[in-house]
């Protein structure tokens, strides 16, 4: 199988946990919604016991970098997924042109971290058009600069 859209598709509505080598308390995403070749949307709600909570204020807009950066992992990882093998090694290199237009993700609501693929070299590198979204409007953006290293372990080893 190779990562066409209609293979990458099959994932939509997974947990993001399974595309991904993060775990509890740093998987930061709730599920997997809608998956391309070269895009996916991600979303979350905001809990109370999250690890970034301020109280009685929300989680920190800055918090959006790792929203956007662990879509692109969910990402990563599905299509390395529909080609058979675990999810590769990812780092995030750099953020450009930060935008939040709020200050706290607010506890209870639903968010969604969308990315967007604007180049990958054969080595790895790429860059993603990021943003994040509430009821449609985007809260916080960005560009993110990454790197994917292949793990190569088969999903049945």
């Amino acid at each position: 199988m190779d990562e066409t859209g209609s293979d990458l598709l099959q994932y939509a509505g997974l947990s993001a946990e399974t595309f991904v080598m993060h775990r509890a308390p740093m998987i930061f995403l709730d599920r997997l919604i809608d998956i391309g070749p070269d895009f996916a949307v991600c979303e979350w709600q905001v809990t109370d016991d999250f690890a970034l909570i301020e109280p009685g204020k929300g989680v920190p807009a800055y918090a959006a970098i790792e929203y956007m950066a662990q879509c692109v992992a969910v990402h990563a990882g599905a299509r390395s997924r529909a080609r058979g093998y675990l999810p590769p090694q990812g780092y995030l290199l750099g953020t450009r042109h930060f935008e939040a237009k709020i200050e706290y993700f607010t506890i209870g609501a639903t968010y969604q971290a969308h990315c967007s693929e604007l180049i990958r070299n054969v080595d790895g590198l790429g860059s993603f058009a990021c943003e994040v979204t509430a009821a449609g409007k985007t809260v916080a953006s960005a560009n993110l600069a990454v790197v994917e290293q292949p793990r190569n372990i088969r999903i049945d080893d």
